[in-house]
């Protein structure tokens, strides 16, 4: 058995050869967007850290389901139908809006629109979809929440936190 020394000549000392050079395997991200003005931020953030590794981003969107209520003396085909407008009328646009920006940064893509509650459906993408990662946009407060925080100190539940508290893997909250 030949021990390796710093002061030897690697291929020579050992008589090994050089190990191959794996190749890199992509990462993948699940970004979830919203078409807000978020969204940028979102896709600024997925750029800035391609940096070079491969990687494959998976676009979601996810839309909430209609209310039941209001599904009430729909037949299954009006039903399907509410929910083909919430997927392509809605979503597609956003996701495509997204897709283009990463086609220009020549950054592989996925495009996925789903209907329901907002943080167990990423969860439920991110797994199936094997991502490494959720990128998430940090939701802006709105004047109530923005309220009772500076007031009483009371913080309302986001679908950030239920989704930091569900996810299994890394949650990257981009500000």
């Amino acid at each position: 058995m030949s021990v390796l020394r710093s002061d030897m000549p690697w291929p020579q000392a050992t008589g090994q050869t050089r190990p191959v050079a794996r190749q890199v395997p992509k990462r993948r991200i699940l970004a979830v967007v919203d078409g807000s003005a978020r969204t940028a931020d979102v896709i600024e953030f997925l750029i800035a850290q391609a940096g070079g590794r491969p990687q494959e981003v998976v676009i979601l969107n996810v839309q909430p389901p209609p209310e039941s209520w209001r599904m009430r003396g729909y037949e299954s085909f009006k039903q399907d139908e509410i929910r083909d407008r919430l997927v392509n009328d809605r979503g597609k646009p956003v996701v495509a809006a997204v897709a283009a920006a990463l086609d220009r940064a020549a950054i592989e893509h996925k495009e996925r629109v789903e209907i329901g509650e907002m943080a167990e459906t990423v969860e439920r993408c991110a797994r199936e979809e094997g991502c490494e990662q959720i990128v998430v946009a940090e939701p802006r407060s709105g004047v109530v929440r923005r309220w009772l925080a500076r007031q009483a100190g009371v913080t309302i539940g986001s679908v950030v936190s239920q989704l930091l508290a569900l996810a299994d893997r890394p949650v990257v909250v981009v500000r």
